[in-house]
């Protein structure tokens, strides 16, 4: 117990240099654009006032230091700065829209665990049959398939010419579907391979032989001993994939005209807003570093085999 605190304690101070690093990134993408900053969100027709009080208002006219520490004081403070396009808080902005991506992305990972746990399961149960071989397939399949066709794939099969669901926006419960199968279905060949041959690899371990020897039910031993100890890398790729998962999205949501970050935040490099790019970009990054984090901290209590380290 007093070792995994140490180690959760150790990976949390591991990762303090790593978020202060994302947020140095994202504040040096307004600094790494070409030319004067403040002309390029105003327009070449914007007069030098305006180009100055832009300058002022975004502390350009100091020195990068102190723009950066003043930016970085202001973000622990809940202050990301006002939208130059909406002339609205960012935070405010991205609120009404940080909703409606949660359930595009949460709704895209379950259907990938899902179907890639289901699938990966089947696929090792079923060595070299034609299951198996089918499962194989779908997910090199899924995988070569870029996320923006097979979106308008499905946009044109179900909601042009069956007309089985809206073909944009979120208009209700039916328009999350097709969103979410493209972004799930794409993920899904990653969880589906590593788990087909996780499951191999548990299917043969002397526990479960041990166990079919004594008589357990076939669906016991699958379900019980040999899914619970396969599942422990899903953990793993769960983090590794959810970089994956919020940069397809992006994607999705200009398919779909889905009114999530991602769509804000393509309208708001268009729209040269860079409080409003800073801000999603920050957003993004963060979660994804604290994702691998939960994911190391997980790991310890999912499978206690692992040795957490001391140095």
């Amino acid at each position: 117990m007093q070792k995994r605190k140490k180690y959760i304690i150790k990976r949390i101070l591991k990762t303090i240099p790593i978020v202060i690093g994302v947020t140095l990134i994202a504040f040096l993408i307004l600094h790494f654009t070409p030319g004067d900053p403040a002309r390029i969100m105003l327009g070449s027709y914007a007069t030098e006032e305006n180009i100055q009080a832009v300058r002022e208002k975004l502390n350009l006219n100091r020195p990068l230091p102190i723009q950066y520490m003043t930016w970085l004081k202001n973000i622990v403070q809940g202050d990301f700065g006002t939208s130059i396009r909406w002339n609205r808080p960012v935070l405010e902005v991205i609120a009404q829209r940080i909703g409606v991506t949660l359930i595009l992305t949460t709704t895209g990972l379950f259907i990938s665990v899902f179907l890639g746990v289901v699938l990966g399961v089947g696929a090792a149960l079923r060595k070299n049959s034609w299951l198996d071989y089918l499962c194989t397939t779908q997910a090199m399949f899924w995988i070569s398939m870029p996320s923006f066709w097979l979106g308008i794939l499905l946009l044109y099969i179900f909601g042009l010419q069956l007309r089985l669901v809206p073909i944009g926006g979120m208009t209700g419960p039916r328009s999350v579907i097709l969103p979410a199968l493209t972004l799930g279905l794409r993920q899904e060949a990653w969880f589906a391979r590593p788990m087909r041959a996780e499951m191999l690899e548990v299917l043969n371990k002397e526990y479960i032989k041990t166990a079919k020897a004594k008589g357990v039910r076939r669906f016991m031993v699958v379900a019980k001993h040999g899914l619970r100890n396969a599942l422990i890398p899903i953990v793993t790729m769960l983090a590794l994939r959810l970089p994956w998962i919020i940069g397809g999205s992006v994607v999705i949501e200009i398919v779909f005209s889905w009114g999530g970050l991602g769509s804000l935040l393509v309208n708001s490099v268009l729209a040269r807003d860079y409080p409003v790019v800073q801000a999603v970009l920050l957003l993004i990054a963060v979660t994804v570093v604290f994702a691998n984090l939960l994911a190391d901290i997980l790991y310890t209590f999912v499978d206690p085999r692992i040795k957490l380290e001391e140095q």
